[in-house]
């Protein structure tokens, strides 16, 4: 769909423009010292609602025909919120993907294809990672009939 190669090709200089990254929280955020890890919901702080309300919203404007990946669940409730205020479209927003921290490291490792559904420890749910594997192949398969088209 972009033309590249490989997703790495993303992060090289020729290709700038064709990835923008981005968090939903722009900052770092602690919360009483920690690190941020979604213990208050974004859209439950007023603090971080704020954030997205301005911050990524203003970047949405910017990104008015970009397609979203997010990575995770608290990110795409993010920009679920975004879609409820009229600033992105929903047919805009890919399926999200397991977030790429530690605590992911089988269900990424099984999404890649590293590990086998048969070591898959019980906690880790092949078939819920199966089919967002296919949600996420119809939608790029969508966008990438839409942009030839």
């Amino acid at each position: 769909m972009l033309g590249i190669s490989s997703t790495a090709a993303l992060f090289d200089p020729s290709t700038r423009g064709l990835a923008h990254f981005t968090s939903a929280l722009r900052y770092p955020v602690f919360i009483n010292g920690e690190n941020y890890n979604g213990q208050v919901p974004m859209l439950r702080s007023p603090l971080l609602r704020t954030m997205i309300d301005t911050l990524l919203a203003e970047e949405s404007r910017h990104l008015q025909n970009a397609i979203w990946q997010p990575l995770g669940d608290k990110p795409a409730a993010a920009l679920a919120h975004l879609v409820e205020r009229g600033l992105i479209n929903p047919s805009q927003i890919a399926p999200a993907l397991p977030h790429p921290s530690g605590a992911n490291a089988e269900r990424i490792a099984y999404f890649l294809g590293r590990k086998a559904a048969s070591d898959l420890s019980a906690k880790t749910r092949a078939d819920r990672i199966d089919a967002l594997r296919s949600q996420l192949q119809a939608f790029y398969t969508r966008h990438a009939k839409n942009e030839r088209a």
